[in-house]
């Protein structure tokens, strides 16, 4: 086994006393990073993450957060998309991410102003990737971010906004390539840290405890005909978001390959699968599910208590019979029955039940 210097063991045993806490995952979780920035084959570093991350408390409130933007029984490959990209959002404690807010960093938050059109029109392609699941849009945007780093006087700081947009929506492989190729031509610790982290997301999304089973669509295309007959099925989604204002933006550029060949391909290459991993969470209660509504989720109840105690005496009856409508397909979680542990040495925390609202939904 390697060897590393001391203070990687220290680092270690510091995350493991952190992450034994209530809401301490991440924070532990962010040091294994820290380590695998300098030492990428620290296995123990890497194991240690998920680990961290199957803390049955942990498992609960990430389940509860990303349900808030997705119902786990929608299986569209999208909306799997938008469960790794939330989660990543949430438990990520890289500092880039709070530094594109300071002033004085308007060109780390927009990318470099020579190619800021490019970087726009490519942005967009990427955007459509994640919310549709369309596989096309992503073909066009890394020819678009491809011919900006091409154009760009300042390739590095290029490359490093493309590794980050991909990164947010969840794109991790194509992120680990951008940061990959940035960081063998420049020294960027920055770069060089959020591509630890990338490709732990990478190697691990198929097994993060708190996401259901991959799927086709099918499951969802079979609720959502119980909820809506008249509902598009998760092709038909796509098919309709294929509008002329796609075609407009992307007429000036090509795809990395053709599509009638890309076509020709597709048949005899076979699509990716990971071989199933142990769950903490059985997830076959997805599949027996009659689609019929129930009673909302524990969380949909808080959030109308809490919105009760902030606005006390004002007629919110609309709002409350909007909500009951709406999540009355959402399924109850069901808490850990064991207590959360707290640090001693810290006052007791406990996260509102408003959400994580990261998608400005």
């Amino acid at each position: 086994m390697p060897i590393y210097p001391d203070y990687v063991y220290q680092t270690l045993a510091r995350a493991r006393q952190i992450g034994q806490w209530y809401c301490g995952q991440a924070d532990a979780a962010a040091l294994c990073f820290d380590i695998l920035a300098l030492f990428p084959d620290c296995k123990e570093a890497s194991d240690l993450v998920y680990e961290l991350f199957c803390d049955e408390w942990c498992i609960y409130d990430m389940r509860v957060a990303v349900q808030q933007q997705v119902e786990e029984w929608d299986d569209r490959p999208s909306e799997q998309r938008r469960r790794l990209a939330l989660s990543f959002r949430i438990m990520s404690r890289w500092e880039g991410w709070e530094r594109e807010h300071e002033d004085g960093h308007d060109e780390e938050r927009e990318g470099t102003t020579d190619v800021f059109h490019i970087l726009e029109d490519g942005k967009m392609e990427l955007i459509n990737a994640y919310c549709l699941g369309d596989d096309e849009c992503t073909d066009y945007a890394w020819t678009i971010f491809a011919e900006a780093v091409k154009k760009t006087s300042k390739p590095e700081m290029t490359l490093f906004w493309i590794g980050k947009q991909y990164a947010d929506l969840g794109f991790f492989a194509d992120a680990a390539e951008v940061l990959g190729e940035l960081c063998s031509r420049f020294d960027n610790p920055d770069a060089r840290r959020l591509l630890a982290e990338v490709v732990w997301w990478r190697d691990n999304a198929h097994r993060i405890p708190w996401i259901p089973p991959a799927g086709d669509g099918s499951r969802y295309d079979r609720i959502i005909k119980c909820i809506d007959p008249d509902a598009p099925t998760t092709q038909e989604q796509i098919a309709l978001c294929r509008t002329e204002n796609h075609i407009e933006r992307t007429q000036k550029y090509k795809p990395s390959i053709a599509s009638n060949l890309a076509h020709r391909f597709a048949p005899v290459i076979p699509e990716p699968k990971e071989a199933p991993t142990p769950s903490p969470v059985d997830w076959s209660f997805l599949d027996a599910d009659d689609g019929q509504p129930g009673e909302p989720a524990d969380w949909v109840k808080k959030q109308m208590n809490l919105m009760r105690r902030e606005f006390p005496g004002e007629d919110m009856q609309e709002i409350f019979d909007e909500m009951m409508y709406r999540h009355r397909w959402t399924r109850n979680i069901e808490p850990p029955s064991t207590p959360k542990r707290y640090d001693p040495n810290e006052p007791p925390f406990d996260p509102p039940d408003m959400g994580y609202d990261l998608e400005g939904e």
